[in-house]
């Protein structure tokens, strides 16, 4: 024990913050050293699935001698776990230090909880809120969370094409609009270029994006440190909007390009022009064919996943991927759904032994017709020698001289 008293307490904490939950509980008992680190790691962020444990939460911060709120950093709360204005209203005062807060159940929320949360959350990097009934307010208050990093307004039909204008100065690395039809592209188009941090961009699902708008993010100065990037083209985004796109936005990791109507095409300027491509959705996009799916998983070597649900891709497209690697049955037999970064790698090396085949193939062809051409050219030196009457004559002459030579000799 006199050793871990000796510990500095930033190591102690240190220590605490690796430790599962249960884990930084037990810390408590080991002493006071142990006891006054783990007390903060337990309330960094506490968990919360459900409704009822988000009211006990409340009850007990409001009871609580001590200001436990003041340790919690991260709010998640998922899909199943409602909160209402009046209960954010309540635990956004008592948590102060909060940098996390994500409502996946945001649909009770509205502009009178949301926009007092600057107000209380000074330090707030990440913000994320699905299906509130928010307006162009909450958008404008959020804009004063000068730290925030991290913003998504998912499901949110009650924003205006105006909604990003007052976050265009903040440091914005990940935004996520997924589900929002008010997107266009004079006002909101135009305020996305103005994100100069950005790295994530999430445009699933919104149903209003159209070429004019992909138009507009191809500049060359629009987000210029883009890495993820996805989008729902509807079947009306074409390889004329992509194509610019992905030439201007180089770093992309992750790209998912969901229902577009691209072609081959842009397999071809994807493998060629981001050639740090790890993750790419192709799902929906029925233009597409085998032929050009392969070629671009021989360009892009750097490829770990594969969408191609309802592409129309087969297995059978492939058959140097083993039968074994697939699964019995699948949602859509024969047809692939995703390729793995084990099956690319079967695809990649049956592309390098064809390239190998081709290349000797080109080298034999090619020394063939050297040889053909070495015939030729000796053949019309001799045709040439053959056909000159001068010369023919001269050596005729030559001839006849060394024979009369020859039989004056015999004679003498």
């Amino acid at each position: 024990m006199a050793i871990f008293g000796d510990l500095p307490r930033e190591i102690i904490s240190l220590i605490c913050s690796l430790l599962k939950q249960s884990a930084k509980y037990n810390c408590t008992l080991v002493n006071k050293e142990f006891h006054d680190a783990a007390i903060p790691e337990l309330w960094r962020e506490p968990n919360l699935s459900s409704t009822h444990l988000v009211k006990q939460l409340l009850k007990c911060l409001k009871l609580g001698k001590h200001q436990r709120g003041e340790y919690i950093r991260v709010v998640t709360l998922g899909f199943k776990v409602a909160l209402s204005d009046d209960e954010l209203l309540q635990l956004i005062p008592l948590t102060p230090n909060l940098e996390v807060l994500e409502l996946r159940k945001a649909d009770e929320l509205t502009d009178k909880s949301i926009m007092q949360i600057s107000k209380y959350c000074t330090q707030l990097k990440s913000f994320g809120i699905t299906g509130a009934m928010v307006t162009y307010r909450s958008a404008h208050y959020l804009g004063q969370c000068l730290q925030l990093q991290k913003l998504t307004l998912a499901s949110c039909p009650n924003l205006t094409p105006l909604a990003l204008l007052p976050f265009g100065q903040l440091k914005i690395e990940y935004l996520d609009l997924s589900g929002c039809k008010w997107l266009n592209v004079v006002d909101t188009a135009q305020d996305l270029c103005s994100f100069q941090h950005l790295t994530h961009l999430n445009l699933v699902c919104c149903n209003v994006i159209n070429m004019d708008f992909i138009h507009h993010l191809a500049a060359t100065t629009c987000l210029p440190n883009l890495q993820d990037f996805s989008i729902t083209g509807g079947t009306v985004i074409e390889d004329s909007a992509i194509i610019p796109f992905v030439k201007a936005h180089r770093n992309i990791h992750g790209l998912f390009l969901l229902e577009c109507a691209i072609t081959d095409l842009t397999l071809e300027a994807i493998s060629v022009t981001l050639p740090s491509l790890h993750n790419l959705d192709l799902s929906f996009c029925r233009r597409l064919t085998s032929h050009g799916v392969r070629h671009l998983i021989s360009g892009c070597s750097n490829l770990r996943l594969l969408g191609l649900k309802d592409c129309g891709i087969a297995q059978s497209d492939f058959p140097e991927i083993p039968s074994s690697l697939f699964p019995a049955i699948t949602e859509n037999y024969p047809l692939l759904n995703t390729l793995s970064y084990i099956e690319l790698g079967y695809i990649r090396a049956q592309c390098q032994q064809q390239q190998q085949q081709q290349q000797q193939q080109q080298e034999q062809q090619q020394a063939n017709e050297e040889e053909k051409d070495e015939e030729m050219a000796e053949n019309e030196t001799w045709s040439v020698s053959m056909d000159d009457p001068e010369e023919g004559e001269e050596s005729v002459s030559q001839s006849y001289t060394y024979i009369q030579h020859y039989l004056d000799t015999q004679a003498t």
